[in-house]
């Protein structure tokens, strides 16, 4: 575990607290709270909510600056940064600093557009404070709010909790610029659309589909690449060969097709061919020793033909004596 010496300084001491961008001040703020020891980056950069790369660079800007040291010693630890990272997941800056931030930054046509979308007349000064806040605190670019909001926007009714709490999620994945944005979408339009072909094949109307049906949906496009083509393959041969449970019957042919590196219809066909003669010939050969090892069991001894009129008049005989 790496510990860091916080030296007691007052921020006048250093230009560092007045260059330091937004980061790297929630990089120093998390090293507090953590009492100047970290066991990796990843802790501070989940602290702090940026990226791991980001919290390495403001390790670096720190350790140069003066004001934090690597040591074996325990750390101590200034009384200038009680300030916490809040609930809400972004710093609270003053309507000044917000202001200021909009006029150097030309944020303005970025609120106007992210307005709009929401199909709002104005934002209040919090709202505007929050997604200011994803330019100030989280460093991104004008373009990729406005880009995340218009997507949000498509996919129903868009408010300013949304938008921050996507961005904020998204940036935690490192997914944080414009381009790697772009790429998500594109990847989960295509996911969307595979879903939405999958529930008209197994006729799920009317209704969210389930957890197990929705992990299904994904397994099969996005880790197995198969579309409506393979799929409704296996569904045809699930509701003939299945008389419940045609989900998971599907499921189970489709991971047998991916497994033995299927990729195409004619592939799959030909694998469930091979596999249902396989089985056949395994039963066969199965009856067939079955029927060899039997044994005939012997006939039992039949008796006469039964007279009962002929039994009656033997009892007779034996209980009076017979009749002369």
């Amino acid at each position: 575990m790496t510990e860091y010496k916080i030296k007691p300084l007052a921020v006048t001491d250093k230009e560092a607290f007045f260059e330091a961008s937004a980061d790297e001040l929630r990089v120093l703020l998390a090293l507090v709270e953590l009492d100047g020891k970290t066991d990796a980056p990843e802790t501070l950069a989940r602290l702090a909510k940026i990226s791991k790369a980001r919290a390495k660079a403001a390790l670096v800007f720190w350790n140069e600056a003066g004001v934090i040291r690597d040591t074996e010693d325990a750390s101590t630890i200034t009384e200038e940064f009680e300030e916490r990272i809040r609930s809400g997941k972004i710093l609270e800056l003053d309507s000044e600093s917000v202001a200021r931030s909009i006029r150097n930054a030309s944020l303005a046509g970025m609120i106007s557009e992210c307005t709009a979308l929401m199909k709002r007349a104005a934002l209040n000064s919090s709202e505007i404070k929050s997604i200011t806040a994803l330019y100030e605190q989280y460093s991104l670019s004008e373009e990729y709010i406005v880009t995340l909001a218009a997507y949000l926007a498509e996919g129903g009714r868009l408010t300013v909790t949304k938008l921050v709490n996507k961005a904020i999620s998204l940036s935690e994945r490192e997914i944080d610029t414009t381009r790697a944005l772009e790429e998500y979408i594109v990847e989960r339009e295509s996911e969307s659309e595979a879903e939405r072909e999958f529930r008209k094949l197994f006729g799920i109307y009317g209704r969210a589909p389930s957890k197990t049906e929705k992990e299904c949906f994904k397994r099969w496009s996005k880790d197995y690449g198969f579309f409506t083509d393979i799929v409704g393959e296996a569904y045809d041969i699930a509701v003939t060969s299945a008389t419940r449970g045609h989900l998971k019957y599907a499921d189970k042919l489709l991971t047998r097709w991916y497994e033995t590196g299927c990729r195409t219809l004619s592939d799959c066909k030909a694998r469930y061919l091979a596999d249902e003669a396989e089985k056949k010939d395994k039963k066969s050969a199965q009856t067939s020793s079955k029927s060899t090892s039997y044994q005939k069991k012997p006939e039992q001894k039949r008796y006469g033909n039964f007279d009962p009129k002929e039994a009656f008049m033997k009892a007779l005989e034996r209980s009076y004596g017979k009749k002369e």
